[in-house]
């Protein structure tokens, strides 16, 4: 066996239907007194507001401004309102753009966030934030910005549409799949990955068929958050493509789906034990041609040109991913990734 370090934040998880009704109890065992509610726009900003009254004098404000892949612009002045109102800790409700704009804030001040996850992105169990200045996005690595807490309330996914479930748990998957190959793996995230993508196999088609399926919704958001801790070890090729590619404002979770039977392909056969778990998990000889099967039965993009790339943005891409030295499961040279980035236009 290679030799690995395992090395985690520590995190508490509580998972319940009904479950977001214990946030205030969850805020003071933090320790935590004066914190701001992070969320999106819209629908995102009324869920926001019932979880600011339910923490009653523990909130100091709810900030609604959230936007995927999290500007500079958007960043600061997430973190001007933190200051402003003295917070002490942050509570994040909604998906990945709440939650990333709560990591983009405790980066920098930094404060402890709780995490009340909406969709199935996984990303309140990374480590991972990322912000985007211009045509570029920032990405990194800090444990500063793991969620000390999460909370996971199924019933606050019965609501999210077909087409958000299906991308957001595709997303999560590309978390699992890259978790089965990356240089830094270990027993314990291989094993979590091959969970995770087991239950998205059986039960994400089942929750875009039927909304409704509780069941099938609380197994993806189990999915969601195992295959959300597998990131601790790193990222390779999907991931890095995934932020060049956000950088230019394609859409995050539609640009994972999409690149994921593509960078599969790419890399299967460098990655046999990857690859074993894959075609048992899929149920399918080619992990590639199984993915790419569940993308199409999805409502969703099907080509990197639907979700607004420029073709001759494909040469900068391939650019950006050469100058990192791309090594596990294989090398992937600039002109790897543009005959990769071609094939998914």
């Amino acid at each position: 066996m290679a030799a690995f370090v395992h090395d985690v934040a520590p995190q508490r998880v509580v998972f319940a239907p009904g479950a977001v009704g214990r946030v205030a109890e969850e805020v003071t065992r933090l320790g935590l007194n004066r914190v701001l509610v992070i969320a999106t726009p819209g629908s995102g900003a009324r869920l926001g507001a019932k979880v600011r009254d339910l923490l009653g004098s523990n909130a100091v404000g709810l900030h609604a401004e959230a936007v995927v892949h999290v500007p500079r612009a958007v960043a600061e002045a997430g973190i001007e309102a933190a200051t402003s109102n003295s917070a002490d800790g942050l509570v994040a409700v909604g998906g990945g753009a709440a939650i990333g704009l709560a990591k983009a804030i405790a980066l920098q001040l930094p404060l402890p966030i709780l995490a009340i996850p909406t969709t199935y992105s996984g990303s309140e169990a990374t480590p991972l934030y990322g912000t985007t200045d211009g045509e570029r996005k920032i990405t990194g690595s800090d444990k500063r910005v793991v969620p000390r807490t999460i909370i996971y309330d199924p019933d606050l996914t019965l609501g999210l549409p077909a087409a958000v479930s299906a991308a957001s748990g595709m997303n999560a998957m590309a978390h699992a799949v890259e978790g089965l190959w990356i240089a830094n793996r270990t027993p314990v995230n291989v094993a979590l990955a091959t969970d995770a993508l087991r239950r998205f196999a059986i039960y994400l088609p089942r929750v875009v068929t039927n909304g409704d399926d509780r069941d099938a919704r609380e197994q993806c958001l189990v999915a969601a958050w195992l295959a959300g801790t597998v990131l601790t070890g790193g990222t390779a090729l999907h991931h890095k493509l995934a932020h060049v590619l956000g950088g230019l404002g394609l859409p995050h979770a539609e640009t994972h789906a999409i690149l994921l039977p593509h960078v599969t392909r790419f890399n299967a056969e460098a990655a046999p034990d990857a690859s074993r778990r894959l075609r048992e998990v899929l149920a399918d000889d080619d992990p590639a041609r199984a993915l790419a099967r569940m993308l199409s039965d999805f409502p969703l993009p099907q080509r990197l040109r639907d979700v607004g790339l420029q073709q001759e943005k494909i040469a900068f891409v391939a650019g950006e991913i050469g100058k990192m030295k791309v090594t596990a499961p294989r090398s992937a040279s600039a002109e790897n990734v543009r005959t990769l980035l071609g094939a998914a236009y």
